[in-house]
């Protein structure tokens, strides 16, 4: 939302570089933050979209399932190549006629 003529409380700074408010600046609804203009809300917007401000257990726990996904997908690549890898060799100990 785009406050026009409309001074901030008193020592309202702006959430992205920390600079006074004057009678012209931005606000976010749902979150309540004050910008000085669109500009600082728009860099702020994308930083967020790309690292959104959480608690260090949230991102400690977000990295953790990561890597955990990672290491079940390196494991399922692994196993499929070790049963095709047996699956070859059977079938090259395979004799001629189908006998076993």
């Amino acid at each position: 939302m785009l406050v026009n003529q409309e001074h901030p409380c008193h020592g309202t700074v702006c959430s992205a570089c920390d600079r006074p408010l004057g009678s012209s600046y931005v606000r976010h609804v749902s979150k309540q933050e004050r910008y000085c203009d669109y500009d600082c809300y728009s860099q702020q917007t994308v930083i967020d979209m790309l690292w959104p401000r959480r608690g260090p257990f949230e991102a400690i726990a977000v990295l953790t399932a990561v890597a955990g996904w990672s290491w079940v997908f390196q494991m399922g690549a692994l196993s499929r190549s070790l049963a095709e890898a047996y699956l070859r060799e059977y079938d090259l100990l395979t004799p001629e006629g189908g006998d076993r």
